[in-house]
């Protein structure tokens, strides 16, 4: 008896190229908005290590030393919050879709408050310290809010992640902005994290804005 050769019919063929194709438009965006979320939680991991740092800082009594050189008096005393200088770590570059490296510079100022960075990282992070404390610094103050911008999906519109520690005698008013140098970190006052006045509730634990950065 002749064996007839079976196989798929053209029709067969075309159903299993169609689920294919419907299976991977599904799992296709999922997958890169697992991978942008993977990226995005950067953010509050570092800000955890800086607020814990900044807490250490806030209640030691030990000076200021960039790469072995003492930060002035008039700059910082013992006992306050520190703006890490006033600017954004990493200083150089725009962030977008690929990491930005930390400088030896960077590190030595993260370092100064034992503020552990490893490798690069897709955000730029600043601290603001709005609040005078006794003596009054340029660079430090009895309250602090911390903050994280990013674009890891490129569209040109920064996501933020955001901290504040209020001082203990307005309990209820944190900083409505960060400001380093002239610019306004992470973003303008009155958006993001932090309502227009200053007030907020988020104290305790970062606050990841609604931009479209956050997935």
């Amino acid at each position: 008896m002749k064996k007839v050769a079976k196989g798929f019919t053209l029709i067969e063929l075309m159903i299993v190229v169609a689920i294919i194709g419907i299976l991977a438009a599904i799992a296709i965006p999922n997958f890169i908005k697992y991978q942008l979320r993977s990226k995005f939680s950067e953010a509050s991991s570092n800000l955890e290590g800086l607020r814990k740092a900044e807490e250490a800082l806030r209640q030691g009594e030990r000076n200021l030393t960039i790469a072995g050189v003492l930060v002035a008096p008039a700059n910082y005393v013992p006992g306050q919050y520190w703006n890490l200088g006033g600017g954004v770590l990493p200083a150089a570059g725009a962030v977008g879709t690929q990491k930005l490296a930390w400088a030896a510079a960077d590190l030595n100022i993260a370092n100064a408050i034992d503020w552990q960075i490893e490798g690069n990282t897709y955000f730029q992070y600043g601290v603001a310290t709005p609040c005078a404390g006794i003596p009054a610094v340029a660079q430090g103050g009895i309250c602090y809010g911390a903050g994280a911008i990013s674009d890891i999906d490129g569209d040109a519109v920064n996501g933020q992640v955001a901290l504040a520690k209020p001082a203990l005698a307005t309990p209820t008013t944190a900083p409505a902005a960060f400001i380093p140098a002239t610019v306004v970190f992470p973003g303008p006052a009155g958006s993001g994290c932090f309502p227009s006045g200053g007030a907020s509730t988020v104290f305790g634990s970062p606050c990841a804005s609604t931009l479209p950065d956050v997935f």
